[in-house]
């Protein structure tokens, strides 16, 4: 009867020494999974719904497209198609995207000042909206000649870009005004 009473009391203190490593495991994974899920399902930068725009703001939003380095870029992107212009530097440049990228119509999202000089214009192809590229215009020599130097993709995500095509839709879809 001892033995079996020993017996007893060992496979409950060993059920007890699963049970609590279980609680504790628990305790530890449980609120890691749900930190791991809640930066797995990172909300975008972009807000929901298509924006609504006024004429005047419209008219102030196509401004932009008068600027010397959007155009440059337009003047770039078909001379690159037509193997008939910019530098060897900026050719490797393009050559790393498809070019029915260059073959559409860019709107701009952004233009800003670059620190070191120039200026950097976020961009979104009309045609192939899925990506949203990052082309770094800058002026060189003492004439300030515009040269391409750097052209990515940008740290948008594809909700992100999801959310740019219903929130800008009517600028996407504006074929006159985009370059």
């Amino acid at each position: 009867m001892k033995l079996f009473l020993i017996a007893h009391l060992a496979a409950i203190y060993k059920g007890r020494h699963i049970l609590r490593h279980a609680l504790i495991l628990a305790c530890l994974v449980l609120p890691l999974t749900r930190i791991l899920l809640a930066q797995d399902s990172k909300t975008s930068k972009i807000p929901e719904g298509e924006a609504k725009f006024t004429s005047e703001q419209l008219e102030q939003y196509y401004l932009v497209y008068k600027n010397p380095d959007i155009r440059y870029l337009r003047t770039l992107f078909d001379a690159y198609l037509n193997k008939a212009g910019g530098t060897e530097e900026e050719r490797q440049l393009l050559d790393k995207w498809n070019k029915d990228y260059f073959r559409s119509k860019f709107i701009v999202l952004s233009r800003d000042r670059n620190t070191f000089g120039g200026t950097f214009i976020t961009i979104l192809f009309q045609d192939r909206a899925d990506r949203v590229f990052v082309a770094w215009v800058y002026p060189e020599g003492n004439n300030q000649k515009l040269a391409l130097r750097a052209l990515r993709v940008s740290d948008f995500s594809d909700e992100d870009i999801k959310r740019i095509k219903v929130r800008y839709k009517k600028v996407i879809e504006d074929k006159t005004h985009a370059m």
